[in-house]
């Protein structure tokens, strides 16, 4: 009932769906946390800023431009501890190279010395499993070539200008939007496979943001205004990944 860019009112929304006020507010609630943005005013009503992505991906496995990343096993995760975590026990099961997980919730996200990544809608979460033929590489080369992937994808799809700050994460106007892990396991000294961890904020409003991350931490949104398709910018970050960090090229 909601139009994108129109003031409805919490009454009319109401009437019109045969509810309680209090229904409305409590489907609202639902809807940002799957990633929607939602204005909200007093005596203007709701406004539709930004609807979240069909969840589990639709075709995505069909839209890449991959030969190996995203093709053989998805995890669609509503909640989970972390999409790192949940790719490694898949790796130790057997999983095979190019595997994705994607939470909309994590509750133990993970970042670079064992700092916490904070769970907001509207981020993108995600695992990529990496085994051989995974290039000859340390997990800073991994992480170069990624955060390098991840700008060239937020400016093809949200076209906005993100760059790299070693060791892993990514700014967008001197705030922090993103960042980047390797988690690598090895069979004797041999590198069996490794999980790159993305969490980047996209369609997070800057009022979302904790107490303690404003002025230091942002979205995509908030800077610039603009929402994007999660799935679009994980579809465009995998096919630059597979030809930096794999032994191989996707077709043309």
């Amino acid at each position: 009932m909601l139009e994108p860019g129109e003031w409805t009112s919490g009454e009319g929304l109401a009437e019109a769906l045969g509810v309680s006020r209090a229904a409305v507010s409590r489907h609202m609630s639902l809807l940002r946390s799957e990633g929607s943005i939602i204005d909200a005013a007093p005596r203007r009503g709701y406004r539709l800023v930004s609807l979240a992505d069909p969840w589990e991906g639709g075709d995505m496995p069909q839209m890449l431009r991959t030969s190996c990343l995203g093709k053989a096993k998805w995890l669609w995760l509503a909640e989970t501890d972390s999409t790192d975590l949940a790719l490694l026990r898949e790796a130790l099961s057997g999983a095979p190279c190019g595997t994705v997980a994607v939470a909309r919730h994590q509750r133990e996200g993970r970042g670079s010395r064992g700092r916490t990544w904070t769970d907001m809608p509207g981020c993108l979460m995600s695992s990529v499993l990496l085994r051989p033929p995974l290039k000859p590489a340390t997990s800073r080369d991994m992480l170069e070539a990624a955060l390098a992937c991840c700008c060239s994808a937020l400016e093809a799809v949200c076209g906005v200008h993100a760059v790299q700050k070693h060791p892993n994460d990514i700014l967008l106007n001197g705030r922090k939007i993103g960042g980047l892990l390797v988690e690598s396991l090895f069979r004797n000294s041999d590198l069996a496979c490794a999980v790159l961890g993305m969490g980047i904020n996209v369609n997070v409003p800057a009022a979302a943001m904790p107490d303690a991350l404003r002025g230091k931490a942002s979205s995509v949104y908030a800077e610039s205004g603009r929402t994007a398709s999660l799935s679009a910018l994980l579809a465009a970050i995998l096919e630059r990944l597979e030809p930096a960090l794999l032994d191989f090229a996707p077709p043309s």
